[in-house]
């Protein structure tokens, strides 16, 4: 189920090319997207943006109580 939602969120979801300025905050550094609110890890070092922290998919529904 986990690869459908992958699969689902690669060809219909958000491509993250509107993303914000560099944030740091505490001693995390991240860039987020505009569009759909995804936060990545960004290095300072290197000066790019690295993996996506986790978050939901938009393709997983919410629960509610």
């Amino acid at each position: 189920m986990e690869d459908l939602v992958r699969t689902l969120d690669y060809l219909f979801g958000c491509h993250h090319g509107n993303l914000s300025r560099v944030f740091t905050i505490g001693e995390t550094t991240y860039r987020v997207c505009c569009d759909c609110g995804a936060k990545f890890d960004y290095s300072l070092a290197s000066m790019s943006i690295g993996h996506r922290v986790a978050g939901r998919s938009m393709f997983h529904r919410r629960r509610t109580a």
